[in-house]
């Protein structure tokens, strides 16, 4: 059994909250840290279908990358997630861009994936630089990248080597990456105008995905977390995912 406490002091050890960005909600958000439990569920968000698995599997922790809060509430419905949590005496810590810029953490197991080898990184900005062994083609590194997940979007400019790598909704960074001098960016959204600058300054992009750049981290921190706390049974969601479905088009 562990208590929120015990789980939040262990999480800000090597993702300290206090680096999130400023525009952040991560943190204690649900509940308080005298919650005690022998199961704890771990998701990328926290929604009505992951508080009903937490419910039927007696967890009464739920850790979540996306913060449960993230803007100020004007109203709380009955139906609403935070509400469910505080019914169900749900204690939810959110570790968000703490996480995401924290060595071991969710950019730099992006980059581990991609076989990105990180030679700096842009904590204010949420993004790592670094490169690949050795030149690749996009198609080859695209095709790696896809091994793994439900689908991506790329651009093809060629050979690249020098990688930027912004997890999440890091399409804006594609600008930070050109003055690095990254010849490719992988990121989890982009906007259109964002490829369009990315085309004209012949950087490729490679679009995982919100959901397939960051869920890589659940099971890592599960597994991370039960090495500290053995006793204690820490549950990748199985009820959670964005629920997207990837077609494959006709090839031009």
């Amino acid at each position: 059994m562990v208590s929120a406490k015990e789980l939040y002091d262990f999480i800000d050890s090597f993702a300290p909250f206090d680096t999130q960005m400023s525009f952040d909600n991560a943190g204690l958000l649900t509940g308080n840290k005298n919650t005690v439990s022998d199961t704890v569920i771990i998701s990328l968000d926290v929604t009505g279908d992951v508080i009903k698995e937490a419910v039927e599997k007696n967890a009464r922790i739920i850790i979540s990358h996306h913060p449960v809060i993230f803007t100020p509430l004007r109203s709380l419905s009955s139906d609403s997630v935070p509400f469910l949590c505080a019914r169900n005496n749900i204690t939810v810590i959110s570790a968000h861009t703490n996480f995401d810029i924290a060595k071991g953490g969710v950019n730099e197991t992006l980059a581990e994936y991609a076989g990105v080898i990180t030679d700096e990184y842009f904590t204010q900005d949420c993004m790592i630089l670094g490169h690949l062994p050795k030149p690749a083609q996009c198609r080859e590194l695209a095709s790696s990248l896809s091994a793994g997940i439900s689908g991506l979007r790329y651009t093809d400019t060629g050979m690249i080597q020098k990688i930027a790598v912004s997890c999440g909704a890091g399409g804006n960074n594609i600008f930070l990456a050109k003055r690095a001098g990254a010849d490719g960016f992988i990121t989890g959204e982009i906007k259109h105008h964002e490829i369009i600058f990315a085309n004209e300054n012949n950087i490729a992009v490679f679009d995982l995905g919100h959901f397939n750049s960051e869920n890589m981290i659940i099971p890592t921190l599960a597994k991370k977390l039960s090495q500290k706390f053995p006793e204690t049974n820490f549950i990748c969601s199985q009820a959670f995912s964005d629920k997207l479905i990837y077609l494959k088009g006709a090839s031009q």
